[in-house]
């Protein structure tokens, strides 16, 4: 089978990772902390920051943040598991210049970081569809609901194919797309796939 997966908020923990760099950066600028959101899919979003504002926070601290991103429990084992077991391992990321300095060199020092096994990536701005049906996907999985929906439709007329939603804090609530399954966490995700775990959490 072929697996394409997302990374931030899929394998690796972006959003509330980020939050101890967002107060660094309130600190260091003398911001007023105006808080207008608790959940929204991008943390700076959750305050009355301008484009210009969330730009310099991401130029500032993207790559190092990138560099430390902790994985969700499991997700590593689990896709490494099956990479052993001969199913092909796709990565497709939207990390970009426009955010990062230097995406896909801190992408690829991470993955190599955390030891992930993988036979292919996409770095950028990229068509998740279109990555799903140039690598003909089996599986896909992303915490956005937009892109999960529309791969479904691409998804939709084939037989055994399938469509993950990964659940953050900000799409917990939000309804599901139609076609597509929550997975809540990687141990939900290893039994769909008989994927056998160790049983202490990493």
């Amino acid at each position: 089978m072929v697996f394409v997966f997302d990374l931030d908020d899929t394998i690796c923990d972006t959003n509330g990772y980020s939050e101890k760099y967002i107060s660094d950066f309130f600190v260091k600028n003398n911001l007023p902390f105006v808080k207008v959101a608790n959940e929204t899919r991008f943390a700076e979003a959750k305050f009355s920051w301008n484009m210009e504002t969330a730009n310099e926070w991401y130029k500032t601290y993207g790559d190092e943040m990138m560099l430390h991103f902790p994985c969700h429990p499991y997700a590593v084992e689990a896709i490494n598991a099956l990479h052993d077991a001969g199913h092909k391992i796709v990565i497709a990321t939207a990390r970009a210049t426009d955010w990062h300095t230097k995406p896909e060199e801190i992408t690829f020092a991470w993955l190599e970081k955390i030891g992930l096994k993988y036979d292919k990536i996409y770095i950028g701005r990229v068509d998740k569809e279109n990555v799903c049906k140039e690598e003909n996907a089996d599986v896909f999985i992303d915490d956005d609901l937009k892109i999960t929906e529309r791969v479904s439709q691409v998804f939709s007329e084939m037989k055994n194919k399938f469509v993950f939603l990964s659940t953050t804090d900000y799409n917990k609530n939000l309804s599901t797309p139609a076609g597509v399954k929550r997975m809540k966490n990687f141990e939900e995700f290893a039994k769909m796939f008989n994927v056998k775990l160790s049983k202490e959490k990493q």
